[in-house]
């Protein structure tokens, strides 16, 4: 059985600690301006389901109480 020393290692599995946390950092921002994004997309759809009728809300399936719970008040509201 041979064993590998840093010199047979592939390029890709030997990467400095600094590319190592900038991989990471970019990656966490990245995530969290998509988390963000995702947020707003929620938050305009429930903007325009507020904007429906009664009827128009019986047409894709939910009720004014529904809609109600899902708008009610956001996590860091809640006492």
């Amino acid at each position: 059985m041979a064993t590998l020393t840093m010199k047979q290692q592939p390029a890709c599995l030997n990467t400095s600690v600094k590319t190592q946390t900038r991989l990471s950092l970019s990656t966490f921002f990245f995530g969290l301006l998509a988390w963000f994004a995702d947020a707003q997309a929620r938050a305009a759809h429930r903007y325009d389901l507020r904007e429906l009728d009664d009827r128009q809300l019986r047409d894709v399936g939910l009720s004014r109480a529904e809609l109600d719970r899902v708008n009610g008040p956001t996590f860091w509201m809640i006492r």
